[in-house]
């Protein structure tokens, strides 16, 4: 690894390692900035404990997102605790502290700012699954000079001017419709001919919309003509509507960029009852969630874009992911939350210093070609460009597949980490 140069403009590290203290925040449990180290914090080896805020949602409509990921950062803390701390600094162990985001930005805003108020030493921020409420924590944490890991898709949550501590392991809202396509286009068209028609479809969220744009312009370079277009503003009061929509003009594939699961799983579930067998294309975990197996056959073959999905790389780390978790398989949320904190860890190894602006610098100049984070990804080196987005942009593609005898979402593209062969 290497720390190269800092952004620009950056405060030089301060000289003195701040102290971390490992201080509790139960009370403010009640109000959502309450603490949960979920058993993941070690005692004992050299070193202070360094203390990461993990802020994703953990009531509301994204809960269950929000739980998995931060189950998947725990999984980290352990493994990394496990394997000696953060060497650089003496042993130290990390200690992950929850704060629920709730699923408005608002609520997002307040509950990071109380979470650093109440808490010193706080050397890094993960969060916080939805681009509206990543956008709002990162606001805060920009403000203190803590840097926040994040998922987000949304290129405004690393690119805002004077931003110099968000960092986003994902690729950017406007590389997703190229990569999507990549992904699906050629896989369909061997399977049942070059697609001519296609259905565009989602809710009308801040998420959601560039991205049903970007594709419906691809579309219409490409030659494709958009049968079916409908968005809606969740909650979705009824999928019927669409659906029949959908299943008359009889689309060659269903393109369904939404991100509350009721509403793509109640579209998808109107779909096959209507007969609709094409492929149907999502983005974002919800498509990868364990009640998908509710559909049995009807939920074969869909597929999702992902930050990333189990790759044949990674299997071994994440099968025993899955029973860190208690889950039947794991998926992005999970994946997520780990190589955040992993990705930290690195950054705090290669400080050597657990000051923010410390950590945050080394993030900048970390070149990764090895270690958990590298295996977690579909890339073989993992660096950040200037803005902090995570470069080149990349993705895999998941799919509804039967292994074993049980349903999974199994990675199918890109080649090269594909675990299963694509079945369109």
């Amino acid at each position: 690894m290497n720390a190269g140069n800092p952004r620009p403009g950056r405060r030089a590290c301060m000289a003195a390692t701040l102290a971390l203290f490992a201080l509790a925040v139960g009370a403010c449990g009640d109000d959502g900035g309450g603490s949960d180290s979920g058993g993941s914090a070690a005692s004992g080896g050299g070193g202070e404990e360094v203390l990461i805020g993990a802020a994703w949602p953990q009531s509301g409509s994204f809960a269950f997102q929000g739980k998995a990921s931060l189950a998947g950062a725990q999984a980290a803390v352990e493994d990394i605790n496990a394997a000696g701390g953060v060497k650089s600094l003496d042993g130290a162990k990390l200690r992950i502290d929850s704060v629920d985001v709730g699923d408005a930005p608002e609520d997002a805003t307040s509950a990071v700012n109380r979470f650093l108020t109440q808490n010193e030493g706080v050397a890094a921020i993960v969060g916080s699954w939805l681009s509206s409420l990543s956008l709002a924590s990162s606001e805060v944490t920009e403000r203190a000079g803590v840097p926040f890991v994040t998922e987000a898709f949304a290129d405004d949550v690393t690119g805002r001017e004077g931003f110099t501590h968000t960092y986003a392991y994902v690729p950017p809202a406007t590389a997703l419709d190229d990569l999507m396509l990549d992904a699906t286009l050629p896989g369909i068209t061997e399977a049942q001919g070059e697609p001519k028609r296609v259905a565009l479809v989602g809710d009308n969220t801040a998420a959601a919309t560039p991205l049903q744009e970007a594709l419906a312009q691809q579309f219409a370079d490409r030659g494709i003509e958009v049968v079916e277009r409908e968005q809606w503003t969740p909650p979705l009061k009824s999928a019927t509507p669409i659906a029949q929509s959908i299943a008359n003009a009889k689309p060659d594939a269903v393109y369904l960029i939404a991100y509350v699961f009721n509403d793509v799983s109640s579209v998808v579930r109107e779909l096959r009852g209507r007969g609709y067998d094409g492929p149907i294309v999502q983005n974002g975990g919800q498509a990868l969630l364990p009640e998908w197996r509710e559909f049995g056959k009807g939920v074969e073959g869909m597929t999702a874009f992902v930050a990333t999905n189990p790759l044949n790389k990674s299997e071994e780390l994440a099968a025993d992911l899955a029973k860190k978790v208690g889950q039947p398989y794991v998926q992005q949320d999970h994946l997520d939350g780990y190589v955040a904190v992993q990705l930290i860890a690195a950054a705090l190894e290669e400080a050597g210093d657990s000051d923010p602006q410390a950590v945050s610098d080394a993030m900048q100049g970390l070149q990764l070609t090895e270690g958990a984070a590298v295996d977690v990804l579909p890339r073989d080196e993992v660096r950040f460009a200037e803005n902090g987005r995570i470069d080149p942009a990349a993705g895999v593609l998941a799919q509804w597949q039967e292994v074993d005898g049980e349903l999974v979402p199994c990675t199918i593209w890109p080649e090269d980490y594909a675990v299963c062969k694509p079945k369109w």
